[in-house]
């Protein structure tokens, strides 16, 4: 109806306004289905990417302990380490009998 009054308003047939009408709303109905699919592409993707991070995810909470056992093990070889050549520099000292800065002659 609004339409048809326009179409009398401007001076145009009333059968043209409707076809007009009838157009621009196979238009609209055509965008609002494009909207509707590019919608639920974009939804796809985001949760195709929540997936992907959540695997991610546990992942990282699977290596976390072997993580965790590696740096004890290296923490625990780096104490050994420093023990063995402080107890070598102890060794070196009482062989020595204190070091010296080596007379010459």
């Amino acid at each position: 109806e609004a339409a048809v009054a326009y179409a009398r308003a401007v001076g145009e047939a009333p059968g043209q306004a409707e076809v007009a009408a009838a157009a621009a709303a196979r238009a609209a109905e055509a965008q609002a289905v494009e909207a509707a699919k590019a919608v639920r592409v974009a939804k796809a993707e985001q949760l195709r990417q929540l997936r992907q991070l959540r695997e991610q995810k546990r992942r990282l909470q699977e290596q976390k302990p072997l993580l965790e056992e590696q740096r004890r093990r290296a923490a625990i070889e780096d104490q050994r380490r420093l023990f063995e050549e402080a107890a070598s520099r102890q060794r070196q000292r009482q062989a020595g009998g204190g070091g010296g800065s080596g007379g010459g002659g």
